[in-house]
C-alpha cells in the first residue's frame, strides 16, 4: 500500500532538500570559522554566547554547547588562558563564577561572526530578492518552532548576531537568567 501525502504533511523531497541545506550551511559556516579560528566547533561558540549574554556561568555555558561541566570548565580554562575570557565570583553565590570576554575575546568574537555572516551572505548572492524575502520569513517561521525554551532558544542560536537579528523570534522565550 503506498502512502499518500496529506496536504498538511511536507514532500519526502522537502524534507530532504532542506536537511542537506541546513547540513551544507552548517558545513560551510563550520569550514570558514576552522580556518581563522582552528579551536573552532564548541569553543567558537563559547566565544558568541558569552559575549552576547556577559556574566553567564560556567553552567549556563555547558548547557547552552551541550557540554559535561568538566568539558565546559576545560574550555573555559583555555579561553581564558588565552586572554578571551575573564572570570569574576558572583556577588550573590560565592560558589559562582560570572563569565565575560576580554577585550581580545570580543574582537575574536567579532572576526568569528564576520566569517559566519560572509560565509552565508555568499551562498545568498545567487538567490533573487524575492526569494531571499520569502526565505527570511520562512527561516523566522521555522526557527521560532525549534525552541521552547530560553535553553534551547540559546542552543539553538549560539553563533547568531544578534546586532543583524532585529525582532529576534527567539527572545519570546528570554534570556539566560531564566535557567
Amino acid at each position: 500500500m503506498s502512502h499518500t501525502l496529506k496536504k498538511s504533511e511536507p514532500s519526502d523531497r522537502l524534507v530532504n532538500l532542506f536537511a542537506a541545506l541546513a547540513q551544507g550551511v552548517t558545513d560551510r559556516v563550520k569550514g570558514a570559522i576552522f580556518e581563522a579560528f582552528p579551536s573552532g566547533g564548541e569553543t567558537a561558540a563559547a566565544l558568541v554566547v558569552i559575549g552576547h549574554q556577559p556574566g553567564m556561568s560556567i553552567d549556563q555555558v555547558s548547557k547552552i554547547l551541550r557540554l559535561s561541566h568538566a568539558g565546559a570548565v576545560r574550555l573555559i580554562d583555555r579561553l581564558i588562558g588565552q586572554g578571551l575570557v575573564g572570570k569574576r565570583l558572583s556577588a550573590a553565590d560565592r560558589r559562582m563564577m560570572h563569565l565575560n570576554l576580554t577585550a581580545d575575546g570580543n574582537k575574536e568574537r567579532e572576526k568569528l561572526l564576520a566569517l559566519r555572516n560572509a560565509s552565508v551572505a555568499d551562498l545568498l548572492q545567487g538567490v533573487s530578492v524575492e526569494d531571499r524575502e520569502l526565505l527570511e520569513r520562512l527561516s523566522e517561521s521555522i526557527l521560532s518552532r525549534l525552541a521552547c525554551d530560553a535553553l534551547s532558544a540559546l542552543t539553538t542560536c549560539r553563533f547568531c548576531d544578534e546586532k543583524k537579528c532585529t525582532s529576534c523570534p527567539m527572545e519570546a522565550f528570554g534570556s539566560v537568567a531564566t535557567f
